[in-house]
């Protein structure tokens, strides 16, 4: 039995790249961005000993489609830039929807990576304190006895602890998106090690977090939680600092493998009745319910955090010496402006002011827009992420990773707020290559369709919505050699990814004997 029937098989034609005609350039042109571990010019600056040449991780696509090496090459095809789905859509976490598609040319592989696991967290502090991936291990936890905690966690009122043999454990689902850039080997770092980071910094607060969140469902207005310390606040820290954790995983594993270039990364992780949406870059994620259209995320981008970094610039002139203006114009200036005026903001401002144009002005602005997307440093069009610890502007050899920051924006929502749940709320994540074309209502759209017309317990649904929002988002190659949305204008030319993950399923893990069928086609 073929369980993606009802799928349906995505091609297209040739496409021809014109990408010079996509928009009117700015007077200057954009610069571009070199590693200095892999740069021959700049190798004396580094220590090399012991410099691995090959990728820390070989480059592949998501483990969860299931591809032999043949499939994978096959989904490089920028001319056909095929709609990927897993093999085995019933036996993803959650029943989640994934879909994916390459970019139209402008990098030889996929850039995109992602993950999706069950995961069940255990209490350290237990001779068991290994953190497992469920369905790897789900036979009980054979331990002799606990090791008691240094401390209690809780500032709250004490509480006891569960003195049985069984360490505390917590069951979750994690799904992240890695959106790399200047290369993949950052964004396949991420999709292979956070998931591990998260779980071991929730490892060590797993026992108060069972404690505390039994105190807070049966809180009432009578009796309210006053603690600064509650179940989001501490899963909350634990994303936070796992997102360092695995930003320092990448800079010190560079020095002996190589891993190339930087990502965006946002990940969704929900746990007891919660989601927290952590977000570090420009991907993007969306909750869509009946109550309606919900972003979770901030797309951050240089232009939407052009204060944080215009003050990093003011504090350390250093970083961008005399290459660059930190100020931002309303228009392009030259020589000719000289003595004249413009509008500028500087790090503290929220509105323009006039100054008069000098020499200092005329050097690009630390933040301009470039083929429609605004970049930092005439380069990279992100403000955050993994990686990228030694990347350095071409023309004038400043390093782009002071400026970035890999600590997340964590928005968390309760699940249980929502009046009925249903298998039509959903959360849709999905990368920049997905947002940059499609609104969040055009994607409600889009995903309502998809879920209205199937059938409650047809968990196949949202795969088809996953495919249905990257159908979209790519378009269709015209005869012009551009990719179109359907209803006009261009679509998407970067890789896109997207996950439908139901909230439903999310929250309430479905059986082992759910994925019977997919078992037997895995034989």
């Amino acid at each position: 039995m073929d369980v993606l029937a009802k799928v349906k098989s995505v091609t297209a034609l040739r496409r021809t790249s014109n990408e010079s005609g996509e928009a009117e350039q700015p007077p200057q042109k954009l610069g571009m961005v070199v590693d200095m571990t892999e740069s021959s010019f700049m190798a004396t600056l580094l220590p090399v000993v012991g410099m691995n040449e090959q990728d820390r991780h070989r480059y592949s696509r998501p483990e969860f489609l299931y591809f032999s090496e043949e499939e994978t090459e096959l989904s490089s095809d920028h001319t056909v830039r095929p709609v990927l789905c897993p093999k085995f859509p019933t036996k993803m976490p959650a029943y989640c929807g994934y879909a994916e598609a390459i970019n139209a040319g402008k990098t030889l592989k996929n850039e995109d990576m992602a993950s999706a696991k069950r995961l069940r967290i255990i209490q350290h502090g237990y001779n068991a304190v290994e953190a497992v991936e469920l369905g790897e291990e789900r036979s009980p936890l054979n331990v002799e006895g606990r090791k008691p905690l240094d401390e209690p966690l809780l500032i709250a009122d004490n509480v006891s602890s569960d003195e049985s043999d069984s360490p505390p454990y917590a069951d979750a689902a994690f799904f992240g998106i890695f959106d790399g850039h200047a290369g993949s080997g950052a964004a396949l770092m991420g999709a292979y090690h956070l998931s591990q980071h998260i779980v071991n910094r929730l490892g060590s607060v797993v026992e108060a977090l069972i404690q505390l969140d039994k105190r807070e469902s049966i809180s009432s207005k009578k009796c309210p939680i006053t603690s600064p310390v509650t179940v989001s606040s501490l899963v909350t820290g634990a994303l936070e600092t796992a997102f360092l954790d695995m930003d320092e995983q990448i800079q010190q594993e560079k020095q002996s493998w190589r891993i190339s270039g930087g990502c965006a990364a946002i990940t969704a992780f929900f746990l007891f009745d919660k989601l927290y949406v952590a977000n570090a870059g420009d991907c993007r994620a969306v909750l869509l319910t009946s109550h309606g259209v919900k972003q979770l995320s901030t797309d951050f981008n240089p232009s939407q955090e052009r204060k944080r970094l215009q003050f990093l610039a003011y504090k350390q002139p250093e970083l961008i010496g005399n290459c660059f203006s930190r100020l931002e114009y309303n228009r392009y200036l030259n020589k000719k402006d000289l003595k004249g005026s413009v509008l500028y903001r500087d790090w503290y401002m929220d509105g323009w002011a006039v100054k008069t144009v000098t020499e200092n002005d005329i050097p690009p602005p630390l933040i301009c827009e470039r083929r429609k997307k605004y970049r930092l440093l005439n380069t990279i069009g992100v403000s955050r992420g993994f990686g990228d610890h030694h990347l350095i502007t071409v023309d004038d050899k400043i390093p782009i990773k002071p400026f970035l920051s890999a600590v997340p924006e964590v928005q968390v929502f309760d699940i249980s707020s929502l009046d009925v749940l249903t298998d039509r709320d959903v959360l849709v994540l999905g990368s920049d290559g997905l947002w940059d074309v499609l609104s969040n209502e055009r994607v409600g759209e889009i995903v309502n369709s998809v879920l209205e017309n199937s059938e409650s317990d047809d968990h196949l649904k949202y795969t088809i919505a996953a495919q249905e929002l990257v159908i979209a988002a790519r378009g269709n190659p015209s005869g012009t050699g551009k990719w179109t949305l359907t209803g006009g204008g261009q679509a998407s030319t970067d890789d896109i990814t997207a996950f439908v993950i139901p909230l439903k399923y999310a929250i309430g893990q479905p059986s082992d004997e759910d994925d019977d069928d997919d078992e037997e086609m895995l034989k």
